[in-house]
């Protein structure tokens, strides 16, 4: 059995006076950026059982604008995405019964995670771009280094 896990950071955004974190948008970068993530993601893993997604605008904002191009069967919004640290989004990891499951979410946790599961470092993982990472066990048994980074994409559009 293969388990595929989809880390997707969110797009570009914008950086509106007084609007708190949480609630920033995409910027006109990220509402370009982010139909090019969902078509090359589709083209790179087909469908997704499960998509978690940060609730932060941005991150929701990225997701909608990406799934057009998705085959998705179900989505939830999970508050404890937004600026999750690794261990967190592990194990929401964890907790899925999956084989393919897509993460919505925030720099440094998405970098940083990818790293953590396939012992292969990033030099940049910028706004946009996503890691597919792969392991030979249900996601109950993901821990670091057990998974291979099958492909890593910035997408521009």
């Amino acid at each position: 059995m293969t388990s595929t896990l989809v880390l997707l950071r969110h797009a570009k955004s914008a950086y509106p006076s007084g609007v708190p974190d949480h609630d920033r948008p995409l910027n006109g970068r990220g509402r370009r950026d982010a139909p090019v993530a969902g078509q090359l993601l589709g083209e790179a893993v087909g469908p997704i059982d499960l998509a978690l997604v940060s609730t932060a605008l941005r991150a929701q904002m990225t997701f909608d604008l990406a799934s057009a191009a998705l085959s998705v069967v179900r989505r939830r919004d999970e508050p404890g995405l937004y600026l999750a640290a690794p261990k967190v989004m592990l194990e929401y990891v964890r907790r899925c019964e999956a084989d393919t499951l897509l993460l919505v979410a925030h720099n440094p946790g998405t970098e940083d995670l990818a790293e953590e599961l396939s012992g292969v470092g990033q030099a940049k993982f910028p706004t946009a771009a996503f890691a597919v990472l792969r392991a030979d066990v249900p996601f109950s048994g993901w821990k670091p280094g057990c998974a291979r980074l099958a492909e890593f994409t910035v997408a521009r559009g």
